[in-house]
């Protein structure tokens, strides 16, 4: 189990809302360390922490014997209206039946003037738990019960009185029936002597008799009741089905009739308008696609052909405005090369490419101009989009004309109103016994199902009232019996728990004295510690097998032997639980001080929370405990609250 976090608001001296992270960060810093001076609010935040988790039976620092709700009314903030209110919230996880799980308690209460009023909430994995939050305290006692809570929650400027003969021994009676289960087999024995004394010889009551004799004669009328009931529930029943098959065959006539289609006739002449508002779109969208581009592809090859004509035109009108040029260029150029000498196969090469040319320009001028038209009107269209609209719409054209015909086929094979007046008579009569006979019968199976209940609760009755006069036939004889087995019984459980005491104080002594043998770091000192079992006092042996009573002890080591005595019930009770420690070093001076520094703190649980003050995890063993500590807080008094800030005294 850890302690993840801690919220008070307007609880005791702490005004407003305060939150402490109490997670450690990691295994080896397990220790939460909260310093304060006396009277900022450390005992304050152990008093929140188990009244969040057991409420009215939380055991405080200064509750004394106030009343619950009294004491709920002196923790809201003096400085503020008691109607506002407190309220404590506490989060922490653990593992239950193998799975971890988050718990957040929430515990609220204000004042209404007269009384105060008190909220608990659970939430669990962030979900409210209903089940949870109303059987609370159950479910707290499965994994911390109340009465060890002293073994993980203590006080150390009141750890001292656990070393005294009398409260170690009801500490560690308390400690040991708590882990044993023992105090259950205290509560038998006990309410197996109450069972005892509160015995009682009943006579036989002629009453009783009479009782059961009415009960017979009325559970016979009603079984009368019941039985004609259920025939006239079979005759409804049986008069239903036949009313349903004949329905069915007039309904089936009906559909012959037409009855379906009369009844229909609105829809379909609604489905006819709109396929007829259908088609009128389609037909308009068609007339704008015929008065566009659409025509055009009746003629798109001739269209091709004229642009072909209009580009050889553009060619023979450009070529013709260059051929004498181009002739005067080509003498020139063929001049040129004769005056320079150039070889034979070159000249004839050039000349035949002037000649070809010629001709070729002469091909392209001869061209027929008959269409004079610039190129630039032949833009191209997009033939196949136009034809796969057109396609498209002239296919939904025809499916909504078929959906047209199709409608008005149905409408002229619709019969007139007068045809099937009378088969609509005949299904409405029909209709209306139904009805009637459906609701005979509901009220019948409702008769028949109050009289059976009736029934068996008179038997019952009956069963009772018989078991009482047997039962009042041998009350002396079963009332001596229970006395001679009670008393068996509590003789056996008093032996019982003194055999599983005795097997579990051995276990238990041996944790104690392993416990005070760290902390003490005297070797040689005590070398065994017994418990009796019948008062369970302690008794300390040296290594001479000398007894030594523990008021002999010194101060500091009588609080290291209570120490010792917490610390090896928490060890036995194998509840992986946090330690929290109000004032842990006081009363102790400097050696027994640096024992418990060095040999407790580190090891106590999985998560240590200390409250302390700087007297006493001052700057030399705040030191010593520096590698282990996870998280530090200050607590300080400032103004109207108590404020919890981050770091420690140094």
């Amino acid at each position: 189990m850890i302690f993840e976090e801690i919220v008070l608001h307007n609880f005791g001296i702490y005004k407003g809302r305060h939150v402490v992270k109490l997670t450690p960060p990691s295994p080896k810093q397990t220790i939460i360390l909260l310093g304060g001076l006396n009277g900022s609010g450390k005992t304050t935040l152990l008093d929140a922490l188990q009244l969040t988790l057991y409420g009215k039976f939380a055991k405080y620092s200064n509750r004394g014997n106030i009343n619950y709700f009294d004491y709920l009314s002196s923790m809201i903030n003096y400085h503020v209206e008691p109607s506002k209110g407190a309220a404590l919230e506490l989060e922490f996880k653990h593992f239950k039946n193998g799975k971890e799980e988050t718990i957040r308690v929430h515990r609220s209460w204000y004042s209404t003037g007269k009384t105060i009023k008190e909220i608990v909430e659970v939430k669990r994995d962030g979900i409210l738990d209903a089940i949870i939050t109303n059987r609370w305290y159950e479910y707290v006692e499965e994994f911390i019960p109340a009465k060890i809570s002293s073994l993980f929650f203590f006080d150390g400027e009141k750890i001292e009185a656990f070393a005294d003969q009398n409260k170690a021994g009801a500490l560690l009676r308390t400690g040991i029936y708590a882990l044993l289960g023992l105090d259950l087999v205290d509560r038998l024995s006990t309410d197996l002597l109450t069972l005892e004394r509160k015995r009682k010889v009943q006579l036989q009551s002629q009453e009783t008799r009479a009782n059961i004799t009415a009960l017979e004669t009325e559970i016979e009328a009603l079984e009368k009741k019941s039985t004609e009931i259920a025939q006239e529930k079979t005759e409804a029943q049986h008069r239903l089905t036949q009313a349903k098959k004949e329905q069915k065959k007039l309904k089936e006539e009906y559909r012959r009739e037409g009855g379906e289609l009369f009844e229909q006739r609105g829809d379909i002449e609604n489905q006819l308008k709109t396929a007829q508002e259908k088609l009128f779109v389609l037909e308009e969208k068609l007339r704008e696609l015929a008065t566009g581009d659409a025509p055009l592809i009746l003629v798109q090859q001739l269209l091709r052909e004229s642009e072909q004509q209009a580009i050889a035109e553009k060619k023979a009108n450009h070529l013709s405005g260059l051929h004498e040029e181009l002739e005067k260029r080509d003498a020139t150029l063929v001049q040129l090369l004769k005056k320079h000498e150039v070889k034979q196969s070159a000249l004839i090469a050039v000349e035949t490419f002037i000649q070809a040319e010629q001709i070729k320009r002469q091909k392209y001028i001869e061209t027929e101009c008959y269409l004079n038209i610039d190129t630039k009107h032949f833009v191209p269209l997009h033939f196949k989009q136009i034809i796969a609209n057109t396609k498209k719409l002239i296919a939904q054209t025809e499916t909504v004309t078929d959906e047209i015909n199709a409608c008005e086929q149905q409408l002229t094979s619709i019969p007139d109103p007068e045809s099937l007046e009378g088969i609509t008579s005949l299904l409405a009569n029909i209709q209306n016994e139904i009805e009637k006979t459906n609701s005979r019968t509901k009220r019948l199976e409702y008769e028949y199902d109050v009289i059976c209940r009736k029934i068996v609760r008179r038997k019952a009755q009956m069963l009772e009232v018989s078991e009482t006069e047997m039962q009042e036939q041998f009350t002396n004889e079963t009332t001596q019996r229970v006395i001679k087995h009670a008393e068996k019984v509590r003789s056996t459980l008093e032996k019982f728990a003194h055999a599983v005491t005795q097997k579990h104080i051995l276990q238990l002594e041996s944790l104690i004295l392993d416990s005070f043998q760290q902390l003490i770091r005297k070797e040689h000192f005590i070398n065994q510690i017994e418990i009796d079992p019948k008062n369970y006092t302690l008794t300390l042996y040296t290594a001479t097998q000398e007894k030594v009573l523990p008021e002999s002890l010194s101060a500091g080591e009588r609080q290291l032997l209570a120490i010792s005595i917490l610390w090896g019930l928490s060890r036995a009770s194998g509840r992986p639980l946090p330690a929290i420690i109000d004032t842990p070093l006081s009363r102790l001076d400097g050696k027994h001080r640096k024992n418990l520094v060095d040999n407790y703190f580190y090891q106590a649980s999985h998560q240590v929370i200390l409250l302390s003050t700087d007297e006493e995890i001052n700057k030399k063993y705040y030191r010593y405990l520096k590698p282990a500590i996870g998280r530090e807080y200050h607590i300080t008094y400032e103004k109207d609250s108590s404020v919890i800030n981050p770091g420690y005294f140094f």
